[in-house]
């Protein structure tokens, strides 16, 4: 009897064993996955161990029943976890395909034309003036260089500036005039402006501002000395301040600025520029 009795409990035991999760997952209920990747929790809890992903669009089993903001799902036979029901919907669910995220048509060309940043070559007529050979002497020169100008350039945030490299090749003409022999060298200037934009249209602006400049000068000069050339080198460095003044014009992907400046260093003189630019 006794040993009857031991039989029919281990019997019973071992059936619940098998038939609970079969009596479990018939009261079970179909789910679709509606994210990507989504976590399969160990227990109902966000902070237990992740054991598994499922995939977006996989249709499981899942409980009626929630436990908390969780379902409990099978994911195989005998693998069971939990998921967020944020994740499911309920039933078998066909879902759309997840829209491609839109190429971001939209560039620099898009932008307003005084938010756009130029680079490009720059031409500049200048007025060039300097206190040499005993009086202040003025020749027009061509300066050819480089300019960046826009918001963003060379400082971060909404501040639009324009700074430009320019150079001269050879020495100004009065050096020959005065000395009847020939002069050569060059001139370097680098200036940086802090400008004042007003759009007009989406083509064009209008702009004025002023900045710290620099200038390097060498020139290699003979000077008649009796029956003797002497030759000799002048260099001159300084600081100063320029102003300008201008207009700009927007086709496309590339600028036209046209600007008058006005220069204040040792000596006082003007220039006109005009600069190709192309957005970066």
């Amino acid at each position: 009897m006794f040993g009857s009795c031991v039989l029919n409990k281990t019997a019973a035991a071992l059936l619940l064993t098998f038939l609970f999760p079969l009596l479990c997952w018939a009261q079970s209920q179909q789910a679709t996955v509606v994210l990507d990747g989504a976590l399969i929790y160990q227990d109902a809890d966000f902070d237990s161990p992740v054991i598994n992903t499922v995939k977006r669009g996989a249709v499981y089993s899942i409980s009626k029943n929630k436990k908390g903001a969780f379902y409990k799902i099978r994911l195989k036979p005998g693998s069971l976890g939990w998921i967020s029901d944020t994740d499911v919907q309920l039933g078998v669910v066909k879902l759309e395909k997840p829209k491609e995220a839109k190429k971001d048509k939209k560039d620099t060309r898009k932008k307003p034309f005084h938010a756009t940043r130029y680079r490009g070559p720059v031409l500049d007529f200048i007025n060039y003036t300097e206190d040499t050979l005993g009086s202040e002497r003025a020749k027009f020169l061509t300066f050819y260089g480089f300019k960046f100008s826009g918001e963003n350039t060379l400082f971060d945030g909404e501040i639009y500036t324009d700074a430009s490299i320019l150079f001269h090749f050879g020495a100004p003409g009065y050096y020959q005039d005065y000395t009847g022999k020939p002069a050569d060298g060059y001139i370097f200037m680098a200036n940086f402006l802090l400008q004042t934009v007003l759009p007009q249209s989406k083509t064009h602006l209008f702009y004025y501002g002023f900045g710290p400049m620099f200038r390097y000068s060498h020139f290699n000069i003979d000077v008649p000395d009796g029956t003797e050339t002497i030759t000799y080198s002048a260099d001159d460095m300084t600081l100063g301040a320029v102003f300008d003044v201008g207009l700009a014009f927007r086709f496309g992907a590339f600028s036209l600025k046209t600007d008058a400046r006005y220069y204040w260093e040792r000596t006082k003189y003007y220039g006109y520029g005009l600069s190709l630019g192309y957005e970066f």
